[in-house]
């Protein structure tokens, strides 16, 4: 009999909505039971080959978000040479910038069509991108910003990226148009 392992920091965002971190082989017999018609790639990189394979040999559609990726302007790099930024004599790492707008507007768009689900919003590590995605979806529904934000930091843990809870909290919900058919659905 085959384990049954869901992805790491996979969650139910609603019914026939689900997040998680890049599902691997061991998974696959867990996304099976779930009958999903798509994944929404929402990770700065590719999605694995073997992804891939799995994601053709079920026919589950792949919305590939990773191409558009590229730094935010509103949030260019102080970087040095070097890739470090320096801070009262010691370097550090910068902060990473939140994904791309049109990355989250793409992705929501997407999420509000009912012919997408069920669906896997699903990025590398299930954790920034997927959580800022699912924290705009929130503010769609109208969540209190406190409940988005926890279950962001929920899903981030120790990792919690201050400037993606800035973007979700400052999204303009308004830049994501409803068409009748996803008002009716």
């Amino acid at each position: 009999m085959a384990k049954i392992v869901p992805p790491m920091n996979f969650g139910s965002v609603e019914d026939g909505f689900y997040r998680s971190a890049q599902p691997s082989e061991l998974n696959f017999s867990f996304l099976e039971k779930l009958n999903l018609k798509s994944i929404i790639w929402v990770g700065a990189e590719e999605p694995s080959e073997i992804l891939l394979s799995f994601l053709d040999s079920q026919g589950i559609t792949l919305h590939n978000l990773a191409p558009q990726v590229s730094l935010n302007p509103h949030f260019p790099p102080p970087y040095t040479d070097s890739g470090v930024v320096p801070t009262s004599g010691q370097y550090h790492l910068p902060p990473l910038p939140p994904p791309p707008e049109p990355l989250i507007i793409q992705a929501l768009t997407l999420l509000l069509r009912p012919s997408t689900f069920p669906t896997l919003v699903c990025c590398n590590m299930g954790r920034h991108r997927t959580g800022t995605v699912v924290g705009c979806y929130r503010k769609l529904q109208r969540w209190a910003l406190s409940s988005i934000l926890e279950e962001y930091r929920r899903y981030a843990g120790m990792k919690v990226r201050i400037l993606n809870e800035q973007f979700i909290e400052l999204f303009d919900t308004d830049l994501v148009s409803i068409t009748a058919e996803q008002a009716v659905a």
